[in-house]
């Protein structure tokens, strides 16, 4: 199996890539797709849909994770090939990164096969001398992550309003409170800041870390790093560069 593109997006680290696909809906992302699959025919009808599936994979079968990552994830690891490793039962982050569930039962990366589901909002299709370029939003994936398929949201297939939620429902995600001062807001171009607002609100921080409200965590987000702390339920961004 080879990717068919490549989307291109504000996040080029593991650290504060949202858990789920429209957590942070103004995120933006392009797919860029390979020379064999550049062709305007082979995107001919796409503008009609405003939703598209994306299947993806895991970058070596983890989405950035170190050995540190992987080691605290694991109990009784099993490998699949190579480098990949995953585990029957994972710690879900919603779940505060102590209890757990069954692998099938979460969508956790580390997976016997290294694949992403995501649904992502297209805004518009760009015409390049190279190709189409899908401009996307909400998109919950890393800079430069390999692209395998990418197929219509359908509403009357895809949506089920009874469906239930699991274990999810019972652990709802309490998102933070963002303060950013006005004069590094400028810092950030204008069309990228609601996304990043969005991608804080969400707590980039690893499910189950000790609250220490002195610490400053980075963020690297398009060519900046944010610096910002968290106290309580407020993140307070503190340096853009």
């Amino acid at each position: 199996m080879k990717p068919i593109a490549h989307i291109r997006t504000d996040l080029p680290q593991k650290f504060g890539i949202p858990r789920n696909s429209f957590l942070a809906p103004h995120l933006r992302g392009c797919i860029v797709f390979e020379p064999g699959c550049a062709l305007e025919s082979a995107v001919a009808g796409i503008e009609s849909f405003s939703h598209l599936w994306l299947i993806w994979q895991f970058e070596n079968g983890v989405p950035g994770g170190t050995a540190e990552d992987i080691a605290a994830d694991s109990a009784a690891p099993y490998r699949n090939g190579a480098d990949a490793r995953w585990t029957p039962t994972v710690r879900p982050p919603r779940l505060g990164g102590t209890e757990r569930v069954g692998v099938f039962a979460s969508r956790s990366p580390f997976r016997p096969n290294p694949l992403g589901l995501s649904c992502v909002k297209l805004d518009r299709v760009e015409r390049t001398d190279a190709g189409p370029v899908l401009h996307v939003l909400g998109a919950d994936l890393r800079d430069g992550t390999p692209i395998l398929d990418i197929k219509p949201y359908i509403p009357f297939a895809d949506c089920h309003p009874d469906a239930r939620g699991g274990w999810i429902e019972d652990a709802p995600w309490h998102e933070l409170t963002v303060d950013f001062p006005d004069q590094l807001r400028e810092s950030i171009e204008q069309d990228k800041l609601a996304g990043l607002i969005e991608v804080l609100r969400q707590d980039p921080r690893r499910a189950g870390s000790k609250h220490n409200p002195s610490r400053v965590y980075h963020l690297a987000y398009s060519s900046h790093d944010v610096a910002f702390t968290v106290d309580g339920n407020v993140l307070h961004v503190v340096c853009v560069s």
